[in-house]
């Protein structure tokens, strides 16, 4: 029986085994956390990126140029340059250790293989997309949650191409407690869905700038899976969430 390491919610890792996400034998997985890569964009599935306007429209991603390979914390962004300069936002950023890490300001932490996306301060979204290898029916599964000390205030979607699958609001802490305090109205948000994909389909996580129209303090965390769990349909539609 294949064995999958799972990283949950709080945080603690846990080993789980097909049983129990109830998949068949020879399901494929693709986890952001285990896939993400600081040298290649586009991956064979993932995708890094950012919106060329304040537009979720899937002719608006742009994938991301510049990697930052810091430890413990890395960077892609649209360019080169420093927070101050043109290029730097929209970031997506991965902890590539097993513990909790903060960034380099100190400003915000995430946990151990937790993706980090910010907004532009123009409303350009923070992007990754997941593009289908083949035909056939996936679960989805996506954790988003503020990670900045000083509450992160956001917008979180999940799309399949151009069709809204979740929408919601990140307001506050809900990081790693050991951190931070979790703290705000609403700091963490989930989806969990099955769909049926057609090979080269998308699937969008994306991060905005939320309500306040404003990127400052906005990191927020990001979990992602998708599972290949039945191969060979030939036509997309919407199964459930």
């Amino acid at each position: 029986m294949r064995i999958y390491r799972f990283v949950i919610t709080c945080g603690v890792s846990v080993l789980l085994t097909q049983a129990c996400f109830g998949l068949a034998r020879g399901a494929t997985v693709f986890d952001l956390s285990a896939d993400f890569s600081l040298t290649t964009n586009p991956g064979k599935v993932w995708q890094y990126g950012y919106s060329a306007t304040n537009s979720l429209a899937p002719d608006q991603f742009q994938l991301d140029r510049y990697a930052v390979k810091n430890e413990p914390v890395g960077f892609w962004h649209p360019a080169g340059g420093t927070p101050a300069q043109p290029g730097y936002y929209p970031y997506v950023a991965h902890n590539s250790t097993t513990h909790s890490q903060t960034d380099p300001t100190h400003g915000w932490a995430v946990r151990a293989g937790e993706v980090a996306m910010e907004a532009s301060n123009s409303g350009q979204y923070s992007l990754i997309r997941f593009v289908a290898p083949a035909a056939g029916t996936y679960k989805v599964t996506a954790h988003f949650e503020g990670v900045h000390f000083h509450l992160s205030s956001t917008d979180v979607h999940v799309l399949h191409n151009s069709d809204s699958l979740f929408d919601a609001d990140i307001d506050g802490y809900g990081g790693d407690p050991s951190f931070h305090v979790i703290q705000g109205m609403h700091p963490a948000a989930s989806y969990s869905g099955t769909i049926r994909l057609k090979a080269k389909d998308t699937l969008t996580f994306a991060v905005g700038y939320g309500k306040n129209k404003t990127h400052f303090n906005d990191t927020t965390g990001l979990f992602a899976r998708v599972i290949l769990i039945q191969a060979g349909v030939d036509h997309a539609a919407k199964v459930g969430k």
